[in-house]
């Protein structure tokens, strides 16, 4: 699953309500994230590995 950031449009590895492959915590700012199918454009490690 993957989990979008609306603001700055980059797709995580992760579910929205927790927390994404990198570590970020998608329960702050819950409004700016959202579930997504697209491909993953994270690069940093744990979302693009």
């Amino acid at each position: 699953m993957a989990v979008k950031h609306i603001p700055t449009g980059v797709v995580h590895s992760g579910v929205r309500g927790g927390k994404t492959g990198c570590g970020t915590d998608t329960n702050d700012n819950a409004s700016h994230w959202v579930n997504s199918s697209s491909k993953i454009t994270c690069e940093k490690n744990g979302c693009k590995n």
